[in-house]
C-alpha cells in the first residue's frame, strides 16, 4: 500500500511535469507569434488581403437588397378541389399553373423570362416562422392556398382569400406581393367570369415574419470571406515548418527535451491568436458595409476559431512532405483553391452530397472539409439566428473532424520531420 508521502511526491512530480510542458509550449508559441508579427508579408497575406477582399465584396454586393426580375415562391397547396354537378375543379392547381407560365414580355427571338419560379409542397405542418427560417433567404414569397379554395370560387358572393407570407423588411418581398396581387386578381376575375359571376372580391392576407431580414448576396458571402482569410494561414504554417527543417532548426530541437507536442502546441497558440485578429477585423469590416446579421458574432467567431486549428493541421501535412519553405508555400497555395471554392458552395447554390444521418442530422461529403462545415454553421448562426443548442451535431462534427486533422498532421510531422536520424 502506497504511503501518503509517496502520493504527495507523485503529485508534485506531475505538477512539475505539467508546468514544464506548459512553459515549453508557451515559449515556442511566443516565438512563433513574434515571427508572425515581424513578417510584413504574412500580415499582408493573412490580414490585409482578406480585408481588401471583404471591402471589395462589400462595395460590390453590400447594402440594401437589389431588385430582381424573377421571384422564387413556395406554394403550400391545401386545396381539396370541388365538384359541381358532375364536373370536378381544382383551382389551386390552376393558380399554380398560371404562376408557372406567366412571363415578362420579350423581344422577337428572345427567350421568355418567368416572373415566378414556383416550388410546391402539399401540406404545411410547421409554423411559418420555423419553416421560413431555413427558406426565406432563397424564397421571396410563400403562398398558402386553403383547402376550400375551389369551393369558395363557386360561392360567388364570398371573397376568395389567399395567404401570403414573407419578410416585410425586404424590398423584394413587397415587389413580389405587388406582382402576385395583379396576377391573382386577374386569375380570380377570369375564373369566376367563366363560371358566370364576378360578385365577390379577391383578397390577400399577409402574414409577416422578421427572421432573416434584408439578406443580400454579400450577407451570404461574409462567412466564406472570413474563412478564406483563415485558410490563408496554411501558407505560413507549412512554410514555417519546412523552413525550420531546411535550416536544421528541428534537428537542434531533437537534442533538447522538447517534443513534437510542444512544437504543435506552440504553433497552435500562435495560430489561434492570428485567427482571432482576422475574425475581429473581418467581422468589423462586414458590419461597416451593411452586413445584415441577426445572430451572435461571438458564437460565429468561436466556430471560425475552432476551424482555424484544422488549417494548422493541413499546414503540417504539407510541411511533412516539403523539404523547402518555398515548395511548401507553393503547395499550400494550390491546396487552398478547392477550400475556397467549396467554402462558397452555399452562395453558388451547389448542394452538399449526403453521406449519413444521425438523429435526423445529415453529414455531407463536403463536410469532410472543415471549411464547408464551419461556413454552413456560421451562416446558420448569423443569418438564421440559430444558437449553440441548434447546432450541437454540427459542433460535435467540427470538433471531431478538426481533431482527426490535427492527429494526422501531428503523426506526419513527427514521422517525417521530427524523427531522430540514424547515425
Amino acid at each position: 500500500m502506497e504511503s501518503k508521502g509517496d502520493n504527495q511526491n507523485k503529485f508534485i512530480s506531475l505538477t512539475k511535469k505539467l508546468g514544464y510542458e506548459f512553459r515549453t509550449t508557451y515559449k515556442i508559441g511566443l516565438k512563433y507569434i513574434k515571427e508572425i508579427f515581424r513578417s510584413k508579408l504574412f500580415l499582408i497575406i493573412a490580414v490585409a488581403m482578406p480585408a481588401i477582399l471583404m471591402i471589395f465584396m462589400g462595395v460590390a454586393f453590400g447594402g440594401a437588397s437589389s431588385s430582381v426580375e424573377s421571384f422564387s415562391i413556395l406554394v403550400i397547396n391545401e386545396d381539396i378541389g370541388f365538384t359541381n354537378v358532375s364536373t370536378s375543379y381544382e383551382f389551386g392547381e390552376s393558380l399554380i399553373g398560371t404562376l408557372e407560365n406567366v412571363t415578362y414580355p420579350v423581344g422577337e427571338g428572345e427567350d421568355p423570362i418567368n416572373i415566378f419560379y414556383v416550388y410546391e409542397t402539399p401540406e404545411y405542418n410547421q409554423s411559418v416562422e420555423d419553416y421560413l427560417i431555413y427558406e426565406e433567404h432563397g424564397l421571396h414569397l410563400t403562398l398558402i392556398i386553403s383547402e376550400n379554395f375551389s369551393e369558395v370560387i363557386f360561392n360567388f358572393e364570398n371573397d376568395v382569400i389567399i395567404t401570403v407570407v414573407g419578410d416585410p423588411a425586404t424590398g423584394v418581398y413587397h415587389s413580389a406581393v405587388s406582382t402576385f396581387t395583379t396576377i391573382y386578381n386577374e386569375f380570380v376575375d377570369v375564373t369566376r367570369l367563366s363560371l358566370g359571376d364576378t360578385t365577390g372580391e379577391s383578397v390577400i392576407v399577409e402574414n409577416y415574419i422578421g427572421i432573416v431580414g434584408n439578406t443580400t448576396v454579400f450577407d451570404l458571402m461574409v462567412p466564406g470571406l472570413v474563412i478564406i482569410g483563415i485558410v490563408l494561414n496554411i501558407v505560413f504554417v507549412s512554410s514555417t515548418f519546412a523552413e525550420e527543417y531546411e535550416l536544421k532548426t528541428l534537428e537542434k530541437l531533437q537534442l533538447t527535451p522538447t517534443r513534437a507536442i510542444h512544437l504543435i502546441g506552440g504553433m497552435s497558440l500562435a495560430q489561434l491568436l492570428v485567427a482571432l485578429v482576422q475574425i475581429v477585423v473581418l467581422f468589423a469590416l462586414s458590419l461597416a458595409f451593411g452586413y445584415n446579421a441577426i445572430g451572435s458574432f461571438v458564437l460565429a467567431g468561436f466556430i471560425a476559431w475552432i476551424m482555424s486549428l484544422s488549417m494548422l493541421a493541413i499546414g503540417m501535412m504539407i510541411a511533412a512532405f516539403a523539404k523547402k519553405g518555398t515548395i511548401a508555400s507553393s503547395i499550400a497555395s494550390v491546396v487552398a483553391i478547392p477550400l475556397y471554392m467549396i467554402t462558397f458552395f452555399p452562395v453558388w447554390g451547389i448542394e452538399n452530397i449526403p453521406m449519413f444521418q444521425v438523429s435526423g442530422n445529415t453529414f455531407g461529403v463536403f463536410d469532410i472539409l472543415p471549411t464547408n462545415l464551419a461556413n454552413n454553421m456560421i451562416t446558420d448562426v448569423l443569418i438564421y439566428g440559430q444558437t449553440f443548442s441548434d447546432l450541437i451535431f454540427e459542433f460535435v462534427s467540427l470538433i471531431i473532424i478538426t481533431a482527426i486533422y490535427l492527429a494526422i498532421g501531428l503523426v506526419l510531422i513527427s514521422v517525417f520531420k521530427l524523427r531522430p536520424k540514424k547515425g
